[in-house]
């Protein structure tokens, strides 16, 4: 440790010589603001170039070892800081501060050739918008012309915003474009501000132009295709037809929903003639796709994280992208995860245990399913699967045979609806163990189990995600269909009766906009409860389980909860929450031998949550809480992490009355030895 301390501090007393420069030119030590009520700091320092000077550690890094992964000093520039200042001025009056004063004082510090900033903002009296007047519009239709003004950004009596104007502007255009007002004109955007009020007046006038409609549309296929698909499917999934009026926003989202099927390499609009130039008021459009093979045959071997935990996969899949036409997809799998290899007591396994054996934890599943994706419309589709399905944990194996239907239906632009009918036979039963093993009451089952879930997903990307919101609600019910007609058809199995409900939302957010720090959290809760006289208890396959590498990342997989039983038969209620920073410190570093540094990112986060046997034995004392750090490693279908989880507080040690905080106990022979290392493909959430 004493080395440790004598090496830092010849490092930094390295840094504080290399801090000075030898030219004379003036560091600077810091940026400061005072008096700026509206605006944030960062917002302000992000629009200049004159910036504060690293720590001097990462000086000394840029100077004598590497400037791809340190930062240089920053110097004071007086022509440079001349243009920022005009910048954060103009932008107080994009904001309408109009009468804001801006004023600055500079402390010097000669001897160590330093310079401190200070910007002094007396913001004073914001300009508000007084009239809003639009010209042109009254020879469009109504339903047009209220589109542009029920739906202005601009208010009066609010604020002027610079930025608000643009958006309009640009609101109005693509509204016209989108109704057919292909050649419309921007004839004026005048904002006025009187001096005796310090208000704005807006005027916004326009010339519409003709208006247009879609004319004939032709399908061309390139000779490239390998197979053909007949003319009324592509027609099926257009969101316009031959005399609608033209509108861009249909015709991007028809080659969307082309590209959506999977049946085509590529697929693409265009229009025939532009409409400057043809004396008609109809557009042609010429639909052009690339079929991709109808049939793949394909074997599968990767990782995923199912059931939180790290799983080895191994499968081959078949696949129809036209089964009987119009773009049907029939496709069959097999495939197998195999979780926890390095647990597996092979000899036992194969000579004695088989399947059963208690040190396997593995799943098992054969499906197939036909998907029809034109059902009563282009915006929703409908599937039937069937699934045989052998889950085995380390305590009770799971045979389920699954019959489900789906229909999926696009009710706004980011928000889905799917509606599910799950006809499901399971015979749960214990395993091969060291220990006895109870599975409750259940016993051989015939669940049908009702779920309808709504979905809103707003993030600006799937497998990176800086900015936006994931959120989705679930209601599911069984027992009603077996308890209606069971005994009608000679069913008298078991069966659950239970209502479940599941909310989740994640968000994601990145302070700088240049995705140096991207923080997302996620909170998830769910519960299930017993209705009636129900026979059985609710089903193992609809039961919530907790810990692993996407829950509480300080436990392993299903093996956190407050549960009747010691086994992982998971519970009736759970919460599950996240905090994470994800941090890209080697975002420009380049590469190194054959590693690609720019790939490679890490996280720090904070986990909470736990299961419940039953929502009414939810305690705040037994939210159990994991803290640490990952690794990721970015590919194209996302990253690849590892991540250390420690525990920081400890539900089943605080009520067994021994130390349950992090704070405790010894940091590394009983933190850091007891932390559980995290496998997984693809962010956390």
């Amino acid at each position: 440790m004493r080395l440790f301390s004598a090496i830092l501090v010849l490092i930094l007393f390295s840094c504080s010589i290399f801090g000075q420069d030898r030219t004379g030119k003036l560091e600077i030590k810091d940026i400061r603001f005072t008096g700026n009520v509206s605006v944030k700091p960062d917002q302000l320092l992000s629009l200049m170039q004159t910036q504060k000077s690293p720590w001097t550690f990462w000086k000394y890094i840029y100077t004598h070892i590497s400037e791809s992964i340190g930062q240089k000093a920053e110097y004071f520039d007086p022509v440079v800081f001349g243009a920022d200042f005009f910048t954060v001025k103009k932008y107080y009056e994009s904001k309408g501060f109009y009468l804001a004063k801006i004023d600055t004082t500079f402390i010097v510090d000669r001897e160590r050739g330093t310079i401190e900033i200070l910007f002094s903002i007396k913001e004073n009296k914001r300009s508000l918008i007084d009239t809003v007047v639009y010209k042109g519009l009254d020879i469009l239709p109504e339903d047009v012309r209220n589109d542009i003004v029920m739906n202005s950004v601009l208010h009066v009596h609010e604020p002027f915003i610079m930025d608000n104007l643009e958006t309009e502007v640009r609101h109005d255009i693509a509204v016209l474009a989108n109704g057919g007002y292909v050649n419309m004109r921007v004839d004026t955007i005048d904002a006025h501000r009187y001096a005796s009020t310090n208000n704005f007046t807006i005027v916004l006038a326009y010339t519409p132009g003709a208006r247009y409609t879609f004319g004939k549309i032709s399908i061309q296929e390139d000779t490239a295709s390998l197979a053909h698909i007949d003319s009324m499917t592509i027609l099926q999934h257009l969101d316009y037809q031959e005399g609608d009026f033209y509108s861009e926003q249909k015709k991007t989202q028809s080659e969307r929903n082309l590209n959506r099927l999977g049946i085509f390499d590529a697929s693409k609009i265009e229009n025939v003639i532009s409409p400057s130039l043809t004396g008609s008021r109809s557009i042609p459009t010429n639909v052009l796709v690339r079929t991709r093979s109808f049939q793949e045959l394909s074997p599968e071997i990767g990782v995923n994280d199912e059931n939180n935990a790290f799983n080895v996969s191994l499968g081959v899949s078949y696949n129809h992208r036209n089964f009987l036409g119009s773009a049907r997809n029939f496709s069959t799998s097999l495939d197998v995860n195999i979780q926890s290899i390095y647990a597996i007591q092979f000899k036992r396994l194969l000579t004695q245990t088989g399947w059963q054996d208690s040190s396997l934890v593995a799943k098992l599943n054969l499906s197939m399913q036909i998907l029809q994706p034109f059902f009563l419309n282009n915006r929703t589709s409908l599937s039937w699967t069937l699934s045989g399905i052998i889950d085995k944990e380390m305590t009770y194996y799971l045979p389920v045979l699954q019959n489900k239907v789906e229909v999926i239906t696009q009710t706004a632009t980011y928000t889905k609806a799917y509606y599910d009918w799950t006809l499901e036979f399971s015979s749960p039963r214990a395993v091969v163990a060291q220990r006895d093993t109870t599975i409750g009451t259940y016993a051989k089952q015939l669940n049908s189990i009702l779920t309808v879930t709504l979905q809103r997903d707003k993030r600006n990307d799937i497998f990176y995600p800086s900015e936006g919101f994931l959120q989705s609600i679930s209601l599911e019910e069984s027992g009603t269909l077996p308890r209606m007609f069971g005994s009608d058809i000679g069913i008298h199995l078991p069966y659950s009766q239970y209502l479940k409900a599941t909310v989740l939302g994640q968000w994601y957010w990145d302070p700088d906009g240049k995705r140096d720090v991207i923080w997302a959290t996620k909170w998830n809760v769910g519960e299930a409860v017993l209705y009636g006289s129900s026979p059985i208890d609710v089903p193992l396959t609809q039961r919530f389980f907790s810990g692993g590498s996407g829950s509480v990342r300080g436990w392993k997989s299903r093996s956190l909860g407050f549960v009747d039983s010691t086994d992982d038969q998971g519970g009736d209620a759970f919460l599950d929450g996240s905090l994470e920073a994800r941090l890209n410190p080697l975002k420009n570093a380049g590469s190194f031998s054959f590693i690609d540094l720019e790939k490679i990112s890490f996280v720090l986060f904070y986990d909470i949550g736990n299961v419940w046997a039953r929502p009414s034995s939810f305690r705040f004392s037994q939210i159990a809480m994991a803290a640490g750090f990952g690794l990721r490693y970015n590919t194209i279908a996302g990253p690849i992490r590892i991540d250390f989880g420690m525990r920081v507080f400890d539900p089943d040690a605080f009520a067994a009355g021994t130390n349950a905080w992090i704070t405790e106990k010894k940091f590394f022979p009983e933190t850091v030895a007891t932390g559980v290392v995290q496998l997984g493909v693809g962010h956390a959430f």
